[in-house]
């Protein structure tokens, strides 16, 4: 191998591949399910009341008997998400060997290529956790904020939406939580659910967490945690709902809107993650992958420009399911 053949896609979409992802709570979680499709677009079915992936099917195949009555369906395109940069030789001169004849050291260079993907990699990942995020408010959003796709026009759904006056300390913020639930558990059948999980803001939580119905409940749970050592807003289990502050921004946009919190189920097939091949004439027709790299010489041969990208669909098949609660 010399150096040429660390800059072919192939080697650079292996490397990128396998460094690691610096995931967001929702990629940590791996609540999404993250799969590869042959096409840039997807076809999405509502079938027995929740959203459902339609199968890419051969033209010489005869497609999925479908079930009568009334049916919605809806092509949806992934997201490209570019993102430039470049190798200049001067990050990779004078790497020797130790101790050698002065020949460059083909893996130190390699580990110099590796950490600017890990750089690049990172900031694709923190976009692909806020189009994770979009699904579980149930609207992808752009990093401007601008709406890429509304899962609730899409589809005819209404957002539920509950108020909780916190400021009223006779609101019983429990049974509110409660509301949330049994709002989303009818909506679920057939999904493997194990619990329901809020994402909040840090002024909805300590509204939350403040209030006179919650205050003796979050106490007791305050001293397990300083026993533990652990962090208070990192999992707050209250009316069957566990609330995790999510504190983050991404080129200005809030991760959660101030004074909200996003109620979601956990559980297996409710978020799907799928990643559509890249634009590349070694992609055609292939299988996507979660990242993509490729380079080529700058001009006068004075190094690389690169290019690392993603091609995501966040999706939530069950959107009838999602609440968001606001502090009022």
């Amino acid at each position: 191998m010399n150096l040429d053949d660390l800059f072919t896609v192939t080697s650079l979409t292996a490397a990128i591949n396998k460094l690691p992802a610096q995931y967001g709570k929702l990629g940590a979680m791996s609540l999404f399910a993250e799969q590869g499709i042959a096409t840039t677009s997807a076809t999405i079915d509502i079938a027995d009341g929740r959203l459902v992936l339609v199968p890419n099917t051969d033209r010489s195949q005869e497609g999925k008997q479908q079930k009568s009555g009334k049916r919605t369906r809806r092509t949806f395109e992934a997201a490209h998400l570019p993102l430039p940069g470049q190798i200049l030789p001067g990050e990779l001169q004078n790497m020797t060997v130790l101790g050698g004849d002065g020949r460059p050291a083909l893996a130190s260079q390699a580990q110099a290529i590796n950490d600017k993907l890990q750089a690049m990699k990172n900031s694709i990942e923190v976009t692909r956790e806020w189009h994770r995020l979009g699904a579980i408010k149930g609207k992808i959003l752009d990093a401007d904020g601008s709406v890429i796709y509304d899962l609730y026009d899409e589809f005819g759904i209404v957002e539920k939406s509950i108020t909780i006056a916190f400021s009223d300390a006779q609101t019983d913020v429990r049974a509110k939580c409660l509301e949330a639930k049994r709002h989303a558990e009818p909506k679920l059948g057939g999904a493997v659910v194990t619990g329901f999980m809020a994402f909040c803001d840090a002024a909805y939580f300590d509204a939350f967490t403040g209030h006179e119905s919650v205050k003796a409940a979050y106490a007791n749970y305050q001293q397990s945690q300083d026993r533990l050592g652990g962090d208070m807003r990192s999992g707050f289990t209250h009316g069957g709902i566990t609330f995790v502050e999510y504190e983050a921004t991404v080129s200005g946009q809030k991760f959660i809107a101030e004074g909200t919190a996003r109620v979601f189920p956990v559980g297996q097939g409710i978020f799907g993650l799928l990643n559509a091949p890249a634009n590349y004439n070694e992609a055609v027709n292939t299988i996507g992958l979660p990242y993509y790299a490729k380079s080529e010489p700058r001009k006068m041969g004075k190094g690389w420009d690169l290019e690392v990208q993603a091609n995501p669909l966040a999706l939530c098949y069950y959107p009838e399911a999602l609440v968001e609660l606001v502090a009022g």
